[in-house]
């Protein structure tokens, strides 16, 4: 049987959460990078280059294209609300959000990363087993 203490576990636990919940850091993009995202609706292209905090009633597509550099995140919902899709690569990607209401582009990679905020619940509950009495 191994026994771990329960302050370890607890630690341990909230170093992990503490890494789980990262996204992009907002700013400007150097002036070199000039990419573009193509969000598809039918027939419609519908391109972006900056971010649009509100896309009204939004854009139905299952298809965007990446050209270029620079990395974007699309939002079910308007201002960061509601799940999310990280553009990260050029090319063709496949979306599952329905509708995009939000497009934010964003600066990309390890040291352009803050943490989004969620508040993370964890329980550690330790049992303490009794030894008999003979």
């Amino acid at each position: 049987m191994v026994l771990i203490n329960c302050s370890t576990v607890f630690i341990f636990l909230l170093l992990i959460t503490g890494t789980v919940c990262q996204v992009f850091r907002g700013g400007d993009l150097s002036a070199e990078c000039s990419g573009l995202l193509h969000i598809y609706e039918g027939t419609e292209d519908h391109q972006f280059s900056t971010s649009v905090q509100s896309l009204g009633a939004g854009i139905m597509s299952s298809r965007v294209v990446m050209e270029g550099c620079g990395c974007y995140i699309l939002y079910q919902g308007p201002r960061r609300m509601g799940k999310a899709y990280f553009v990260t690569r050029p090319g063709q990607h496949v979306i599952n959000l329905g509708r995009i209401r939000s497009v934010y582009r964003q600066k990309c990679g390890p040291g352009n990363q803050k943490n989004a905020g969620g508040i993370y619940w964890i329980v550690v509950i330790c049992v303490r087993k009794r030894r008999e009495r003979m």
